[in-house]
């Protein structure tokens, strides 16, 4: 490798036999060969976190490792990658180190760039420069700031595996190319702030987030240098308020809620489109004047015990009742709680699940954006689901009946769930289900927020996509949206054609150009596709896979404006209580924040395996089921790319993935699947499971709050044993 009249080249020696090796590298390139260790394994495993592993001395004075030390060897990357893995039988719970040289010709700034999949630190003539904890692999890889001596300068990195992937990529950048790779970053956060400006009261003596009877307050920017960075130096501000019945006004003249939408045009053409509630408060009321105390509920921050929080509760909650009562006079979302509050007392509204502050606003601006659009009663009315005379399978309980027929398959199963939680397994409920009977439904263990229930809602993370989709498929069966529908036909920021014409398809399979969960406020954003544009824009879409939430979101947006409802209530409406998903709810976003049991899973996933239909009702047709499925990509975006190869022609549908799971047999040796290929659902970061059977009719739903360690060996084991009965007959 070659730096601006600064020469760096890679010694590996080997000490034991092999003549010394010198490697050039390409101008700011990775490096191509290390020296590895053997793999050291923690003898305590059951007792460790991985992150713990990188804290452990494995070898004394691991910064000194190099190439003396035997039993290693040397390994060489694929186009910068160095697959660990594949020097190593078994890598689960280990560490490694990595060792090489870099030859400066005198001292000299440099910067490595460091893409690893659990974590790894790296050590610079013997200093420790860097720790990185977490997985990176796919994504930016970390910038690391070094100083190169004049001569050789050792190399070691230290690496962790959890389990499945480990690879690792290192990259040398001189000083200039380094500084570019940092300055494109800083330029690309720079935008995102941009694209994250918010629109808020001008504040005076009279105005904040709540004002008065008479007149609105002025709105301006929060960050107008950036704004007139990126919208050409000057730019203006037009402003519409509606009233709480989304009536369009002009000045306030009750108390109670009122929404704006604006447009923040810019000398260059480039439009901003942003909305937001305010609360318009009595003239008499001072809200400074109250004391508040708020006692939350018991949360383990850091892993503190109960007993230390109801210790300090009065503390606690005088903090946070300070914190609230600043809330609402200085921060926006406050607002939708004194909207809320207010039209709860007005109109003497009854408890329901449906009614909540992110709910209620979400109406609110669902009816606002109708009226800018000018699409009020444009759409056809997205009807409830229907009532059928032929009945489908609907879940019963045969948990009893089941057990005393095949009491070692009961036994067993829950012998394998129990020693998951022996062994730190986090706690978790779970639906087995076949031909519509419940054949198996318990819960396991408990945390710090007490016994593990079958009716503890948990988050599902990525779960909700599938929700999300399922939710869609209603709007496609009933001719209102279609799949390959490009989102410009429903939300005008984007094209209808052209090379940015996202389509509903893109949305929902990874390839809109997209990235991220939640950002800019993400489904709870009026706006949200006017900012999305703003990123896409310059990209061209089905062309990249990117796993991401913000298709979901945009998703979202269009079934609020073609039916003039919250998102969220349409879920309740449409899914959750036609169904009778009791414990299941929203907490904030499209891509992930559904909370649910496994038995509500399991209502759901039944509903997907009776192809649309739960006992008398109908959400979608067997065309739609079929519709919904996943779908190899390249039939609908022949030039689509992958960054991870686990992705990589992975049929990819409405919501819902391919779940298949290929081992080697142990008695044929050959590959098979473990229940069927014909296997859906989705996954979830908080491991919870979803997966329907479509060829043995078989559903399998977990929900947890985290996978913890050896996941992966404890859910084998256990599907083993399902694939061993239902499908294989193994008795």
């Amino acid at each position: 490798m070659f730096f601006k009249n600064i020469q760096i080249v890679i010694v590996l020696g080997l000490s034991f036999g092999f003549t010394q090796k010198v490697h050039h590298l390409d101008t700011n390139g990775y490096v191509s060969e290390f020296y590895l260790s053997v793999p050291y394994y923690h003898d305590q495993e059951r007792k460790i976190k991985p992150i713990e592993m990188l804290e452990i001395d494995y070898i004394e004075n691991e910064a000194h490792f190099n190439d003396s030390i035997l039993d290693g060897q040397v390994i060489k990357s694929e186009d910068g990658a160095h697959n660990i893995n594949s020097f190593l039988d078994d890598s689960s719970y280990a560490t490694v180190y990595l060792y090489t040289q870099l030859r400066s010709e005198k001292p000299t700034k440099a910067y490595f760039i460091l893409s690893v999949t659990d974590g790894a630190k790296i050590y610079l003539n013997e200093n420790l420069i860097a720790a990185h904890y977490g997985y990176n692999y796919y994504n930016e890889g970390k910038v690391i700031s070094c100083d190169l001596k004049n001569g050789d300068n050792s190399v070691v990195v230290k690496t962790i595996n959890k389990d499945w992937d480990w690879k690792i990529k290192l990259k040398i950048l001189d000083k200039e190319r380094g500084q570019i790779v940092l300055n494109k970053r800083n330029e690309e956060q720079e935008y995102i702030e941009f694209l994250n400006i918010r629109i808020r009261p001008e504040y005076d003596k009279y105005h904040n987030y709540s004002f008065k009877v008479g007149s609105f307050p002025r709105l301006v920017l929060d960050k107008p240098g950036l704004a007139r960075k990126y919208l050409g130096g000057a730019y203006t501000t037009d402003v519409r308020w509606f009233n709480a019945n989304t009536e369009e006004v002009f000045f306030p003249d009750t108390e109670g809620r009122y929404g704006f939408y604006a447009e923040i045009i810019g000398e260059n053409g480039i439009k901003l489109k942003r909305g937001g509630t305010l609360f318009c408060s009595p003239n008499d009321w001072m809200t400074w004047n109250n004391r508040l105390t708020v006692s939350p509920e018991y949360f383990p921050v850091n892993n503190i015990p109960q007993e230390i929080w109801d210790e300090h509760i009065d503390a606690i909650s005088g903090y946070m009742g300070h914190l609230t009562l600043e809330s609402i006079l200085l921060q926006e979302k406050s607002t939708l709680m004194l909207s809320f509050l207010d039209e709860m007392s007005k109109y003497k509204y009854k408890k329901d699940k449906k009614l909540t502050p992110l709910i209620h606003n979400g109406d609110y601006h669902a009816k606002i954006k109708q009226k800018i659009l000018d699409v009020e009663n444009s759409y056809p009315d997205l009807a409830f689901p229907k009532k059928v005379l032929l009945k489908s399978n609907q879940l019963t309980l045969n948990q009893k009946s089941y057990a005393k027929e095949n009491p070692e398959f009961i036994k067993n199963l829950n012998k394998i769930c129990k020693d998951w939680i022996t062994d730190k397994g986090s706690p978790f409920d779970m639906v087995l289900a076949q031909n519509g009977e419940i054949l198996f439904h318990e819960a396991f263990g408990s945390d710090d927020y007490g016994v593990f229930t079958i009716n503890t809602p948990t988050e599902i993370a990525s779960i909700t996509k599938l929700f999300t989709g399922i939710l869609f498929a209603q709007f496609v069966d009933q001719n209102i949206i279609e799949i390959d529908d490009p989102v410009g036909k429903y939300l005008p920021d984007f094209p209808q054609d052209g090379p940015q014409a996202l389509t509903m398809r893109n949305c929902f399979t990874h390839t809109s150009g997209l990235y991220g969960h939640g950002l800019f406020d993400g489904v709870h954003n009026p706006w949200l596709e006017n900012t999305l544009f703003q990123i896409i824009k310059n990209d061209t879409v089905g062309t990249k896979y990117k796993y991401n939430g913000m298709g979901f979101d945009l998703a979202g947006k269009i079934m609020e404006v073609v039916t003039g409802k919250s998102i969220f209530r349409l879920f309740h409406e449409y899914l959750y209580e036609p169904l009778g998903m009791e414990n299941t709810y929203h907490t904030w976003d499209l891509g992930y924040s559904v909370h649910s049991t496994a038995y509500d899973l399991s209502i759901l996933a039944q509903m997907v395996l009776n192809k649309g239909t739960y006992g008398s009702k109908k959400y979608f047709s067997k065309e739609t089921f079929e519709k919904i499925l996943p779908k190899n990509l390249k039939d609908y975006f022949p030039n689509i790319t992958y960054d991870n190869p686990w992705d990589k022609d992975r049929p990819m549908g409405i919501g819902t993935t391919i779940q298949e799971w290929k081992i080697k047999d142990e008695v044929t040796k050959t590959e098979r699947y473990m229940l069927s290929e014909n296997v859906i659902g989705h996954g979830s970061a908080t491991s919870s499971v979803f997966r329907i059977d479509l060829e043995n009719n078989i559903i399998l739903t977990q929900t947890r709050r985290k996978g913890n360690t050896r996941f992966s060996q404890h859910f084998k084991k256990l599907y083993q044993h399902i694939d061993d009965y239902l499908v294989r007959k193994v008795r």
